[in-house]
C-alpha cells in the first residue's frame, strides 16, 4: 500500500491554507478552535481530503474532538498516556515496578474500567497523582514510563498528535516503530495530518463512515467508544456551514 506520508508532493505541499480565516471566533468555542486548526493545517488537509474523497471539515472535527484543536508545539505533540496499555506492553511482566508507580481501574483493587482512574507517582513511596488533562504531567508520566522500560514501549502506550493516534497503530500509519511515529509527529504537524489519513486509509471503513457521516461507527473503530465520541464528532461537524462561511473564497 502506498502511504500518503511517502508521497513527495504531499511532503512538500503547504501545511497552511492559501487563504486563512482572517478573524477566527473566540478560542473557547468549537468554531474558534476549528478555525485555528484550519489556519494551521487546513492547506494540507484540503489536498489529501480531496484525494481520499472525504470532507476536510470532518477531519477538522476529529482534530477538535481528539485534541481540542491545541496548537502544535515542536518536540511535544499533544499526548495522552494510557496506563492500562503500558501495563499490557510492559507492566504485566514487571508487576512490582509497575504497581509501585502506576494505577488504573480494574487492576490491584482500583475501581472502574481500565481506561479510568489513571494515576502515577515518580517515587515508590510518594503520593498518587492524576494527570489526564495536564500536558506537563502527561509528559512526566511518559518520561517515567520511558525510564522504566524503553521509549518505544512508552510510545506504544500513548496517543499523540492532533488526531491522537495510538502508538501501537504505527504500522497502520507506515512506521516501523511507535517511537519513529512519535518522532515524526513531534517534528512537524505535517506528519500528524498524513498519519491520520494513512490510518483511515488502512482502516478503509473509517473513510466510508466519514463519507456517510456515521460518527458512532467512526468513533467505535477509531477510539473504541462510538457512543461517547460519536455525538461529539457530530456536534463538531455541525460547525461545517459556519466554518466554511469564514474561509475566504
Amino acid at each position: 500500500m502506498a502511504y500518503f506520508k511517502d508521497n513527495p508532493a504531499l511532503a512538500a505541499a503547504s501545511l497552511a491554507p492559501a487563504k486563512p480565516v482572517a478573524a477566527p471566533p473566540p478560542s473557547g468555542t468549537i468554531l474558534g478552535r476549528m478555525a485555528r486548526s484550519y489556519n494551521a493545517v487546513g492547506g494540507l488537509i484540503n489536498i489529501v481530503a480531496q484525494i481520499a474523497k472525504i470532507d476536510p471539515v470532518a477531519v477538522l472535527s476529529v482534530w477538535y474532538v481528539e485534541s481540542g484543536g491545541a496548537p502544535f508545539v515542536p518536540g511535544q505533540p499533544v499526548l495522552r498516556f494510557e496506563v492500562h496499555k503500558f501495563y499490557k506492553y510492559w507492566g504485566r511482566t514487571h508487576l512490582a515496578e509497575f504497581d509501585a508507580h502506576f494505577q488504573f481501574g480494574g487492576h490491584a483493587g482500583i475501581p472502574g474500567t481500565p481506561s479510568q482512574n489513571h494515576k502515577y507517582r515518580v517515587a515508590a513511596d510518594g503520593a498518587w497523582s492524576t494527570f489526564h488533562g495536564d500536558q506537563a504531567k502527561e509528559y512526566d508520566v511518559f518520561a517515567l514510563a520511558t525510564s522504566l522500560s524503553t521509549k518505544d514501549l512508552a510510545c506504544m502506550s500513548a496517543s499523540f498528535g492532533g488526531a491522537q493516534i495510538m502508538g501501537f497503530n504505527h504500522g497502520a500509519c507506515g512506521y516501523d516503530t511507535a517511537a519513529a511515529m512519535f518522532d515524526a509527529f513531534a517534528a512537524d504537524a505535517r506528519w500528524q495530518v498524513l498519519g491520520f489519513f494513512d490510518f483511515c486509509q488502512t482502516n478503509a471503513g473509517l473513510l466510508h463512515d466519514i463519507q456517510v457521516e456515521d460518527w458512532v461507527s467512526f468513533g467505535t473503530v477509531y477510539n473504541g467508544d462510538g457512543a461517547t465520541y460519536g455525538p461529539h464528532l457530530a456536534e463538531a461537524y455541525g460547525q461545517k456551514t459556519a466554518l466554511e462561511a469564514l474561509i475566504p473564497a
